[in-house]
């Protein structure tokens, strides 16, 4: 074994210190640099019969001793090892990716639920305090005190009294469109999240192979198909929605895709 390929592999034993971008890019890149020897390892360590307990023991030696002493072993006994280690170590790399796309996608629910949540709140608190000052606008209309000759700059005076102009041609706009609902407000907030997605949750998608004991799964069909959009440097809004399965979208959900 050559001497550079012992370096790359021991600058392999870095671990990630925490979920954020650059770590994960490491992550990524770590990952892909093992994959023909973990393709490789998967398909001789089963033909060497050794145990599990064995496996980890002899990948642990291979991450306790130094570059040095692994130069010094007998080199079949260094490529043990370090099979063992390729071997565990790519695993150790998926499982970081796949716990670094739950706590994303954990952070991207809660986050867009409370944002969401928040601007209904807001926005209910809002029409409440203009409800009253509307009614009394409207009521001028079947105010007998005000004559039908009053010139309309009166009104608009006796108006701008109850609810300055500003304010009345915003509460005008705002109520003259239907409320959004909360799944609107929850499909907003997560738009407002676009560049996080790009950012840290579609590299970990595509990084990924996943897979399901469900026959025929339509998720892992939807999501081969977002892989393969995105891998045309396409978006999703650039397709026909048919091409979507349609079990993964139901017709509540259609008007945001």
């Amino acid at each position: 074994m050559r001497d550079d390929t012992l370096s790359e592999l021991a600058a392999l034993k870095q671990d990630a210190k925490s979920f954020g971008w650059r770590q994960m890019v490491q992550e990524r890149e770590k990952r892909a640099k093992l994959e023909p020897l973990y393709q490789f390892a998967k398909t001789l360590l089963p033909r060497l019969a050794i145990s599990q307990q064995n496996l980890h023991y002899y990948a642990s030696m291979a991450n306790f001793y130094t570059v040095y002493d692994l130069r010094r072993l007998k080199p079949e006994q260094t490529h043990l090892y370090l099979l063992c280690y390729v071997w565990q170590r790519y695993r150790q790399f998926t499982d970081n990716l796949v716990d670094a796309l739950g706590y994303h996608m954990k952070q991207l629910e809660d986050e867009s639920k409370m944002r969401s949540n928040k601007q209904f709140v807001t926005e209910q608190i809002r029409r409440q305090q203009e409800t009253p000052r509307v009614g009394r606008l409207l009521l001028l209309y079947v105010d007998d005190t005000v004559a039908d000759a009053t010139p309309f700059g009166d009104v608009r005076q006796r108006t701008f009294k109850i609810m300055p102009r500003d304010a009345l041609q915003i509460a005008g706009q705002r109520l003259s469109v239907k409320p959004g609902s909360k799944l609107a407000l929850r499909w907003q907030a997560v738009d407002s999240f676009a560049e996080r997605i790009r950012h840290h949750l579609r590299p970990l998608y595509g990084a990924l192979e996943f897979s399901t004991v469900v026959p025929d799964n339509p998720w892992l069909v939807a999501l081969s198909w977002v892989k393969g959009v995105y891998a045309k440097q396409q978006r999703l809004s650039q397709r026909p929605l048919a091409e979507c399965p349609e079990a993964t979208l139901p017709k509540r959900l259609r008007p945001y895709h």
